[in-house]
């Protein structure tokens, strides 16, 4: 069965187009000529024409069934352009064989709804599969991806997107074999490893501390220098502990001057006295202090130095590995006590006769040494990860990952459990599908060889020439064509052929009953047996009273065996613009009924698009508007629906709308017996309260003046003052309200 048409971007329908959704096995579509009825028709005809290429069509369970269409285009090519196709249709030779036929279509019935079952319960489990299949990628891709996507970027290329990084994970977690490591590792290895290549590191030189360390343990610095003691001054200086005082003074005597006094009181004897006092052992001492003091300077300032150049170094390096937080704290230390040493290495040059104590600076050295051991020994690690970049980088990723299935183990078993699940029960299901699809084939081709001499083109030839016959006409029939006995040729009673010589009522008449046969058969014995669809495009044109009935008759049948279940018909599409005839149609025991297996649809012509409008099980054609637009529109259909027509509006506006209740007074109100008895025959239409075209059929043949019923018609507006209320449903300007 159809399920859903779409039509765009052809004929009237639009580039956004419109969609005929939720068809049912019986579908009504209703539109005035140009709405787009016929394109519907041809589009399901011919579905791989290019210009309906914009244009869908959706089966319902995908399962595509042949079509039967009944349009103009039937019309045309089916009749009177050679022989016509034979339609094979079953015969009533073989009652056994009927029955066993009957038997095998009702198993194979069966089978199709054991086959729709199986594929709807296995689309459930497909269902099933996707959701926990989405559920599981959006658990794991919020879970795991999210948290981790900015430090571990690089282990997720190509696995950044929702089903990548599922697949990935999935795969991960059956072959990944690395070592566990904690985040804490892995983070500080993607530092190095991750992002962009990185470069070799020199390693920081260590501080060259070792002659520092040899000054400040020298006992020069807490050793006094002092003059000969066997000098007849030295008693006088050491009492005096002023030796420094001396030494410093006598290096300003001019002359006999004392530079202190300024007398002439220093004799040749004191001067020599002096000389030996402060000797060249004392000299040698002094000097000596003096030179590791400098040197001492010169190797503390080119310390700080070389530190500053180091620290500039690291800090333009954005791999650095020291601890600078620490180090620069360390460093100011060291700079400070430096400078106490200096200052007190100053303070013995001044004064080399006393003691000093030096602070030993060796576990400063050492400390800041270790930091710049420690960075070596990173440096030296980044610089192997540097060496062995791809093969580090190929264990972080899969470090990474291993890291990331360990914490989706649980995730990852309850989902393959899930899952497992349901492919094994697909699976059985699977193979319960193929036996019952196997059954079918094999079914259909017993059908097929026991319908082998039960079919043939002579049951549908004998049915459509009953119809004819009893309808009247008489001076043609359809005959087995003498050359080709699977084809028909239209005859006259003669023998010779009709060619083009039938009306367009006859042509239309017998191209209806020759696809009504096709319908029930089909043009080879093989396809007799086919489920189909029939979609039949206004078939009442250019037909008089008597044909519409058979015509009405026929597809009344048609929707009583889809309704029952009979038949290999399973759906009726019909597009109609006579809103007569849809109405007689659609109606159910003489009236509208909701039913669950009926749909309509109204088409409309916009200012340039097609508009479409969905009213569900409920018929839209049944106002009192529409029977006027009928009634003005009636001119070139039969008196038939003339007739029913005007029933409808006398019944609908002076009965129910309870505008007069003394309605079968109206005739007397005629002057002329001819106006009286149609008068009398409206009403009494509407007190038999018939609706059915079959309970009519008969007054066409007795009431051809069509314009007389309308003149009464009208009429009867008038003598009750509602000439206004017809002037104005009956589009009349020129009259005024009486």
């Amino acid at each position: 069965m159809i399920k859903s048409i779409k039509l765009k971007n052809v004929a009237t329908y639009s580039p956004e187009g419109v969609q005929i959704e939720e068809l049912k096995p019986i579908s009504f579509i209703f539109g005035g000529n140009g709405t787009g009825k016929t394109t519907i028709s041809k589009f399901i005809n011919d579905q791989k024409n290019d210009i309906y290429l914009n244009c869908s069509l959706e089966w319902d369970n995908d399962q595509p069934l042949k079509t039967y269409v009944y349009n103009k285009n039937f019309r045309e090519q089916s009749f009177f352009k050679g022989n016509i196709p034979g339609v094979f249709t079953l015969g009533k030779y073989s009652v056994d064989r009927q029955k066993a036929l009957i038997e095998m279509k009702n198993e194979k019935e069966e089978l199709r709804k054991t086959f729709i079952e199986e594929k709807n319960r296995l689309k459930g489990i497909e269902d099933k599969i996707d959701k926990e299949v989405n559920r599981f990628k959006e658990t794991v891709w919020d879970l795991l991806y999210k948290p981790n996507k900015v430090d571990f970027k690089d282990a997720f290329k190509g696995a950044n997107y929702k089903e990548t990084f599922k697949k990935r994970l999935l795969k991960e977690y059956q072959d990944n074999t690395a070592e566990l490591l904690a985040k804490e590792d892995l983070l500080f290895q993607a530092k190095t490893i991750f992002g962009e290549r990185p470069h070799a590191i020199d390693l920081l030189p260590l501080l060259n501390v070792e002659r520092l360390k040899e000054i400040e343990e020298l006992e020069v610095w807490e050793t006094p220098i002092v003059g000969k003691k066997d000098v007849p001054i030295a008693d006088m200086i050491k009492k005096l502990g002023s030796s420094d005082w001396f030494f410093a003074g006598q290096k300003l005597i001019v002359d006999n001057i004392c530079p202190f006094c300024q007398q002439a009181t220093i004799s040749e004897d004191f001067k020599k006295q002096l000389e030996c006092f402060f000797d060249e052992s004392y000299k040698g001492k002094l000097k000596e202090v003096v030179r590791l003091g400098d040197e001492y300077f010169k190797l503390s300032n080119n310390l700080i130095f070389r530190i500053n150049q180091l620290e500039k170094r690291e800090e333009l390096n954005a791999d650095t590995k020291i601890d600078w937080s620490k180090f620069k704290t360390e460093i100011k230390l060291l700079e400070s006590r430096l400078n106490e040493t200096k200052k007190v290495m100053s303070e013995k040059i001044k004064e080399p006769g006393r003691k000093f104590s030096i602070t030993l600076l060796t576990d400063l050295y050492d400390q800041l040494n270790d930091r710049i051991i420690e960075a070596n020994k990173a440096i030296k690690s980044h610089n192997e990860v540097v060496n062995n970049f791809n093969i580090s980088h190929r264990h972080l990723v899969e470090g990474v990952w291993r890291y990331i299935i360990e914490n989706a183990k649980l995730t990852i078993e309850s989902h393959n459990k899930d899952i497992n699940g349901l492919m094994k029960s697909r699976e059985i299901l699977k193979n319960t599908h193929a036996q019952t699809i196997n059954r079918g084939f094999q079914l259909k081709k017993e059908i097929e060889e026991l319908t082998i001499g039960t079919t043939g083109i002579e049951f549908s030839e004998l049915e459509m020439n009953k119809i004819l016959e009893s309808y009247g006409f008489n001076n043609f029939r359809i005959v087995s064509f003498p050359e080709n006995n699977n084809f028909y040729q239209i005859q006259r009673a003669d023998g010779s052929p009709v060619e083009s010589t039938l009306s367009d009522g006859e042509i239309t008449f017998i191209t209806f009953l020759y696809f009504y046969q096709l319908a029930k058969g089909g043009h080879t014995e093989s396809t007799v047996n086919e489920r189909r669809v029939l979609v039949v495009d206004d078939p009442i044109s250019n037909l008089d009273s008597k044909v519409l009935f058979v015509v009405s008759s026929l597809l009344r049948k048609c929707m009583h065996e889809i309704r029952s279940g009979e038949g290999n018909i399973t759906q009726l599409i019909l597009l109609t613009h006579n809103s007569y005839f849809h109405k007689q149609m659609a109606m159910v025991a003489g009236r509208d009924q909701l039913l669950s297996d009926t749909a309509f649809w109204l088409l409309r012509k916009g200012k340039k698009w097609t508009i479409l409008e969905s009213y569900g099980a409920k018929n839209p054609i049944s106002t009192y508007e529409l029977l006027w637009n009928e009634l003005k529109t009636v001119e070139t259909e039969s008196n038939i629906m003339l007739l029913q027509t005007m029933r409808r509006i006398l019944e609908s506006y002076f009965t129910v709308y309870g505008q007069f209740s003394e309605i079968k007074k109206l005739p007397d109100s005629f002057e002329t017996i001819e106006e009286k008895m149609i008068c009398k025959s409206l009403i009494s239409w509407i007190h038999d309260g018939s609706n059915d075209i079959a309970d009519e059929i008969h007054l066409s043949d007795y009431y051809e003046a069509s314009q007389s019923y309308k003149d009464v018609f009208r009429k009867l507006f008038e003598i009750n003052h509602q000439l206004g209320h017809y002037n104005q449903m009956m589009g009349i300007k020129e009259e005024c309200y009486l």
